[in-house]
């Protein structure tokens, strides 16, 4: 059996690519007995999701978020607070 370190590392590679089925074997044997790898699946999906918009494209930033990065990169304000 998987140990939950190793399974995180697999879930996040999992997103990017699909792997070969031994792992993906492995992964659900883990995930039926894991509840907490199922719940970091779960948070990884809805990341993953939200990253996305929802429908595959990326989220605008908000206006005064823009505005607020192009003042600190111009060096007109000091910090990050």
């Amino acid at each position: 059996m998987l140990s939950c370190k190793k399974m995180t590392d697999l879930l996040s590679d999992s997103l990017e690519t699909r792997l070969p089925w031994p792992k993906r074997w492995a992964m659900k044997l883990h995930l039926m007995v894991c509840v907490t790898c199922r719940r970091y699946r779960r948070h990884l999906l809805f990341m993953q999701k939200m990253l996305a918009g929802g429908r595959g494209k990326a989220m605008p930033l908000p206006e005064a978020a823009r505005l607020r990065i192009k003042e600190k990169l111009a060096g007109k304000t000091k910090g990050w607070d």
